[in-house]
């Protein structure tokens, strides 16, 4: 019930030692920061010029304080800290009672994609000339994306023994990346 929800806010839960629960958020911090700098690079090399400008107009100049800020984004990102514990505290230990964990992890993404999906019916049903559509093949990116986001959250909160830490990190860095590092 809700002492096991609430067990589940640990940052990492038994048998999972200090050393390795350590370890494994440190590794999702890095992931983030290297996906972060790679996504820069290709912006730079690819997007058209002034665009890197633009982004980094958010956070500053200062290099220690953009990752500062992205480490604290991780964080302190509402709808991850909210939305995780639907997700991994509740829905995740009930459909592991039933699958094994990567079948689980993608039914998760599939609801978690299905949760997301009312904010584009408004673009849907604008009448616009090519909205349908583009609401229709915007799709074909994002469910690979909620899926393989799922996945590893599922992999990440394995590895911490169950706790939300793993979801909230993975949904955090899924939305930072998607929809903060690489917004104009």
């Amino acid at each position: 019930g809700f002492r096991e929800l609430l067990s589940r806010c640990a940052p990492w839960r038994s048998p999972v030692s200090w050393r390795q629960g350590v370890t494994v958020i440190a590794v999702c911090f890095l992931a983030f920061f290297a996906l972060t700098g790679i996504m820069w690079v290709q912006t730079y090399l690819y997007a058209p010029p002034g665009t890197l400008d633009r982004t980094f107009l958010r956070y500053g100049s200062d290099p220690l304080a953009i990752y500062a800020m992205l480490a604290a984004s991780l964080l302190l990102s509402p709808g991850p800290l909210l939305e995780e514990l639907g997700w991994r505290g509740f829905a995740l230990p009930q459909l592991l009672k039933k699958f094994d964990p990567l079948a689980a992890a993608v039914i998760l993404g599939l609801m978690w994609w299905a949760w997301h999906l009312p904010r584009d019916l408004p673009t849907l049903f604008s009448g616009a000339p090519g909205a349908a559509w583009g609401v229709i093949t915007k799709q074909f990116v994002i469910v690979p994306g909620f899926i393989a986001s799922t996945i590893i959250a599922v992999f990440v909160c394995n590895k911490l023994g169950g706790s939300l830490w793993g979801g909230l990190l993975t949904h955090a860095i899924h939305n930072e990346l998607g929809v903060n590092v690489m917004a104009e």
